[in-house]
């Protein structure tokens, strides 16, 4: 068969990131249709002067026929099933072969092309690295969401709840920044012992991986100004990415630097929201070669103000949830020879708040003052330091890649919680102490240290294969003191309800492997498995009426996870597949902690929950990509669910019984003329008990806490194609069904209902010169959504913490890129 080639041009952000490209590149993908639907990709840049190693066919006479456009050159290496393309030039390449098959241009490849960003336009083709190797969207057997740069410009992102409802299976609460917990596809049980979603930054895992500290409310929110996209990778992902994924995986792309153009950009924005305070932000972005080719400096800064929405009917202080964001990123890149890159990061980020974003509503669904109102007599302020350097090492030795990657972090909070609805009738009733405030101050501090380091084969071949090895150390530090107040909130400093001290150490160390194998031109199977052992250390310091020291205890466990994937090309651009994958959290040893009623410590340890997942998918667009579909339908079995179970206040870990989850999701892309583009996506989710779980007050059959039924996300714009003012309008509508709380732990009380609402946010946006301007308006109609709700210090009656979706806001972006 006479093999057929044919090429797709686009911005090389999205290529291999060892290579360095930039804006002035291309990336190039190359598809070798004549030996199979299996067609290596190829990625990467580079001069003129490597035309001389182009592989025969192509240095033939008529090559290059377009050479005004192609100051080409392609840097290429001979491979068991073709080339493997590294370079690539501005504008559109036409190629013809030697032996007289076409080259076709065809354009916008791996990301936004520059013309289809002028005119407003979608990216044809997107580039993700989910499996830890880079691969078309529609070509992973898995469900992905990626959110581009443009995407969040386009919707006037800046933090994580700004894109979060927009992305099918994807749910969060919150009380403010650097206070989320995120889960996927309703594999949470409200107030998490610990993550169930892994969240990234590039290559390096963020957070605890352990109980405590704090980690599963604590998820990274990053500054998205200077990110090159968001994947979203639904559904357990243990075997590439380990413990506490077993919900899917949030990584954070950042954008690399240029080795070869200078540029800058900067942003700001201005924003009021009504029955609230004014927001506004700044960001830039420098980025420089030191050395054309072989090294570069990105630098990247940002500031974001919010002016809060919430007020204390007890205090009279008015937008307590108001707070602030800083910090900065800076990235270096070093190619020292042709196959070998070296990246360096470091990344610092501040927040400071003066309190929390959440209504206080009785479990009736009645506020105790109003919808963005709180009630309570104590100040809520939450810091939050963060800081993290990493190094990515890539290095190609043409028959396997080689990455490594370490990293260290460390990441400190501050957090005051008013905990009086639980602790004061505690001390009232228990200890006969007239308290009528009781303050729960918690410093925490994780400091992890983690390395990964695997070897890859070149994709294209019958056999594909990834391995790879992972360790990580943390330590963690959580310090808790409760603070009473008597009548008038006057200190009562001889009461000592709790005082404790936690010193905890986590340690794992696991290998892993994939294996593809090309069945036929269109069929392939995937294998995976990881195995992973870890060891837990505890002390607990403690005095006070409801806490005790513990001695020195410690854990250990070896976990394999597994994943199965078939796969089957109809054609280029249609793709179904079926998928099982594992996935865990680990167990270790738990908080002790003495029930009032029965003065009988609590467990010392409790286990690891696992799940399996079964997953159909099918991905198709047609060869234009005016049209795209992506659809998935999953069942889950999760087994041992852990869960937090109060006992006077004070966090304590067990496991439930199991749940059963089923659900699917539709993501539907239109772009059917210039300038047009639309998105629809949808998400059904069922999960619920198989057990009774009385000390939760949770019965068989319930559902599984914050997660609705239905989900919906339109969005359409549109941008006046062939204008230099570029202006253009664009709407998105959300509606949520109804959902339930975290489990109240008590069997008497009513699990809280959070019901349905549907929002409206409108844009307009226009080309000023150098500068782009954008009006949006978020929650026009003024909704009083409510989005989650958390019922932790309800155990006694009190009412829920409810996030309210922002008031009505309007808002102005302006940007510049030189």
């Amino acid at each position: 068969m006479t093999a057929q080639w044919g090429f797709k041009v686009g911005k090389a952000g999205m290529a291999d990131a060892r290579f360095g490209c930039d804006d002035r590149f291309r990336s190039l993908i190359g598809i070798e249709r004549g030996v199979g639907l299996r067609a290596a990709m190829w990625f990467g840049c580079a001069d003129s002067a490597h035309r001389s190693r182009l592989p025969e066919p192509f240095r033939a006479e008529g090559a290059n026929a377009d050479r005004n456009a192609a100051e080409s050159a392609v840097l290429a290496k001979r491979q068991t099933r073709g080339i493997r393309m590294r370079t690539f030039p501005r504008g559109k390449l036409r190629f013809l072969l030697a032996a007289g098959t076409a080259l076709s241009y065809i354009p916008s490849a791996t990301a936004q092309d520059a013309d289809a960003a002028s005119s407003g336009g979608y990216p044809g083709e997107i580039v993700v690295t989910a499996q830890k190797r880079a691969e078309r969207l529609i070509d992973t057997p898995q469900s992905i969401t990626a959110l581009s740069s443009d995407d969040m410009s386009r919707i006037a992102a800046r933090q994580f709840v700004d894109f979060a409802n927009t992305v099918p299976g994807l749910q969060y609460t919150s009380q403010g920044a650097g206070t989320s917990q995120i889960s996927m596809r309703g594999v949470t049980s409200g107030a998490d012992v610990s993550s169930t979603v892994g969240i990234y930054v590039d290559e390096v895992p963020y957070g605890s991986s352990s109980a405590f500290a704090n980690g599963p409310r604590r998820a990274l929110d990053v500054g998205l100004f200077d990110i090159d996209r968001v994947e979203v990778l639904r559904g357990p992902q243990g075997t590439l990415y380990g413990a506490s994924s077993m919900g899917g995986v949030l990584k954070y792309v950042m954008a690399k630097p240029s080795l070869t153009e200078f540029e800058a950009k900067a942003q700001a924005g201005i924003s009021a929201t009504a029955h609230g305070g004014t927001s506004y932000d700044a960001s830039a972005v420098v980025n420089a070669p030191l050395a054309t080719d072989r090294a570069a400096v990105r630098a990247s800064g940002y500031y974001s103000r919010d002016g809060g929405y919430f007020d204390n009917v007890v205090t009279g202080e008015k937008n307590v949830d108001r707070g602030k964001v800083y910090g900065g990123r800076l990235d270096a890149l070093f190619t020292p020879v042709e196959d070998l890159s070296i990246r360096l990061t470091g990344f610092a980020q501040n927040i400071r708040r003066e309190g929390g974003s959440y209504a206080n509503i009785g479990l009736d669904g009645v506020p105790v003052a109003g919808y963005v109102d709180q009630a309570h007599p104590l100040d809520e302020p939450f810091r939050s330091n963060f800081r993290l350097g990493s190094a990515t090492v890539d290095y190609d030795f043409g028959d396997a890649s080689l990455t490594s990657v370490t990293s260290y972090q460390e990441n400190k909070t501050y957090a005051s919680t008013d905990g009086s609805a639980v602790y004061a009738p505690y001390l009232q009733i228990l200890a006969n102490i007239p308290a009528e405030a009781v303050a729960i101050n918690e410093l925490a501090r994780t400091r992890k240290f983690a390395q990964e380091i695997r070897l890859s084969s070149p994709t294209g071949r019958t056999f594909e294969w990834l391995i790879g090895g992972f360790y990580t150390h943390e330590k963690s530090l959580l310090q808790q003191v409760a603070d009473t107040y008597g009548a008038g909130l006057v200190p009562m400093p001889q009461v000592n309800a709790v005082t404790a001290e936690i010193d905890s150490t986590y340690e794992e160390y696991a290998a892993f492997g994939n294996v593809t194998w090309h069945l036929t031109d269109a069929f392939d199977v995937s294998g995976g498995i990881r195995y992973a052992h870890n060891r837990q250390k505890f002390t607990q310091n403690a005095s006070g009426i409801f806490v005790v020291s513990a001695p020195g205890s410690t854990s250990s466990e070896s976990v394999v996870t597994y994943l199965a994937n078939a796969r089957y090309r109809f054609s280029r651009n249609v793709t179904a597949y079926a998928r099982f994958a594992t996935g865990y959290r680990p167990g270790g040893p738990n908080y002790r902690v003495i029930d009032p009623a029965t003065n009988e410590p609590s467990a010392a340890t409790y286990d690891s929950d696992s799940l399996a997942s079964y997953e159909l998918g099918i991905k198709a667009e047609t060869a234009d990509h005016t049209f795209g579909l992506d659809l998935s339908g999953y069942y889950i079995d999760w087994k041992d669910i852990q869960l937090l179970s109060p006992v006077a206040g004070v966090s304590n870990f067990t496991n439930g019984p199991g749940a059963h989850i089923k659900g699917a999701e539709l993501a539907l892309t239109a772009r059917p003329g210039p300038g047009f583009a639309a998105t629809a996506n949808f998400a059904y989710n069922d999960g619920y008990l198989t057990q009774d779980v009385p000390l939760l007050g949770a019965r068989k059959g319930e559902r599984l806490p914050n997660t609705p039924h239905f989900t919906a996300a339109l969005n359409a714009d549109y941008v006046l194609p062939n204008s230099d003012l570029k202006p253009g309008l664009g709407a998105t509508l959300r509606f949520a069904s109804d959902s339930t709380a975290s489990f109240d732990a008590s069997p008497a009380l009513r699990q809280y209902d959070v019901p349905d609402y549907v929002t409206v946010d409108l844009r307009a946006s226009m080309s000023l010169g150098p500068v782009d301007a954008q009006i949006y308006v978020r929650n026009l109609f003024d909704t009083r959504g409510q989005l989650a709700a958390q019922t932790v210090l309800s155990q006694l009656g009190g009412p829920a913490q409810v996030l309210i979706l922002r008031p009505r806001t309007i808002g102005l972006q302006l940007s510049s890129h030189f």
